[in-house]
């Protein structure tokens, strides 16, 4: 299992330059949402995941898009950007050598349906679509859980929104999200659908073993309080390990 916070950090040094493009935002409380999940697979496991968190404010770095708009030319920024995809690859090639893994890109979001985002690289429009549509193997091959597709013994579209899906067991411990069972797809509202990050450490070609999906958390009840983090990562933990048995075979943290 491996985490990343790429937008949850508050540091502004002043030899780092603010960005003049993109978005500058911070993602409240995600680092320390990110620490909490970590504490939880520890707790729940005795294992600790890969955790990746970046500690600059997003004004001075954005490790979520390519290095021209997230660092902007600033060596400083840049060194910093490498760094931060450079452990996620050490991560990955290290669950590539015990087998198959998940990765977590773990972010916030302030839309005004309270719920979970998951992203796998589908539009909403895609999601929007039936089911038949979403079994499609072109639609397999662009997601970033291509390995997991694969492999399933299931339909991907119930792999993406049914039962055993990430947000049908989310559902189960009582964390709204989309899509899942309850939420097949977003219909006309915003949705945030995987950003770089997600495009480069899920499972997008035939050799990459680490399926990723991104996590977008609403504010009120997961994120805002420290009480509320540490209740939601024991679930969220509970969930990802339930996951992996169920869809991977083995859970390795």
């Amino acid at each position: 299992v491996i985490l990343s916070a790429p937008h949850g950090g508050g540091l502004k040094p002043s030899e780092i330059p603010n960005r003049n493009y993109g978005t500058i935002g911070a993602d409240r409380n995600t680092a320390e949402l990110t620490y909490a999940v970590r504490d939880a697979l520890i707790e729940l496991t005795g294992y600790a995941p890969h955790i990746v968190v970046s500690h600059l404010h997003r004004v001075k770095l954005d490790p979520n898009r390519e290095i021209e708009e997230a660092a902007q030319g600033d060596a400083f920024a840049e060194y910093a950007w490498n760094e931060f995809h450079r452990w996620i690859q050490l991560a990955r090639i290290n669950v590539h050598v015990r087998g198959e893994g998940m990765y977590f890109d773990m972010h916030g979001h302030g839309h005004a349906a309270e719920r979970l985002e998951l992203g796998y690289l589908l539009s909403s429009e895609e999601l929007n679509g039936t089911d038949a549509s979403l079994d499609g193997l072109s639609i397999v091959q662009r997601t970033s859980i291509r390995e997991l597709g694969r492999d399933t013994a299931i339909r991907f579209s119930a792999l993406l929104r049914g039962p055993t899906s990430l947000g049908g067991m989310l559902e189960d411990e009582g964390i709204l999200s989309v899509p899942s069972p309850s939420v097949p797809s977003p219909g006309g509202d915003p949705y945030f659908s995987g950003g770089f990050n997600t495009q480069e450490y899920g499972s997008r070609s035939d050799t990459e073993l680490v399926s990723g999906i991104q996590l977008e958390h609403h504010y009120p009840g997961l994120r805002d309080t420290d009480e509320n983090r540490r209740a939601y990562a024991a679930k969220l933990a509970l969930v990802i390990q339930r996951f992996m048995l169920e869809h991977i075979g083995f859970f390795e943290p």
